[in-house]
């Protein structure tokens, strides 16, 4: 499993593509998987293992009884895209998905363990300004994590 980790600053060129840092390129295939996030107005980037753990959760889901896991199924999937990173180590990003996210010439790519996550650099920065700095504490006790 990989864990993401750190914030990158990358350029979209004009593609529509962004350069995943040398660092990162290990732990990604030849093929990822990028969705919208489910909660915020940034991407979501999966590799290819992680996408199958992914779907293997979302295939337990009573899709056939249940409108909102039948919802929730068909724009999860049905917004995402996958794409092969090539030989330079870059992504193409689909033009619905940049619309989504306000991506903008410069974005951030961040390490959310499981995925990666892409945010226009403006749009990251406001969000973490809105965070407050008990947040992480918050967090760890709400959850029980004990670290």
């Amino acid at each position: 499993m990989a864990a993401f980790v750190d914030e990158y600053e990358r350029q979209l060129d004009e593609r529509g593509r962004i350069i995943l840092p040398s660092k990162l390129r290990d732990a990604v295939t030849d093929t990822v998987y990028i969705t919208q996030s489910t909660s915020e107005r940034c991407l979501h980037l999966y590799t290819e293992d992680e996408w199958n753990k992914v779907a293997e959760k979302v295939n337990q889901l009573p899709t056939a009884t249940d409108y909102n896991a039948a919802a929730f199924v068909r724009l999860f999937f049905g917004k995402a895209t996958s794409v092969t990173v090539d030989k330079q180590g870059r992504i193409p990003i689909a033009k619905r998905l940049i619309d989504f996210a306000g991506l903008g010439k410069e974005v951030v790519l961040v390490g959310a363990n499981t995925r990666l996550e892409i945010w226009d650099a403006k749009r990251w920065e406001e969000y973490q300004s809105k965070l407050s700095e008990s947040i992480m504490m918050d967090g760890i006790l709400k959850y029980n994590l004990n670290i």
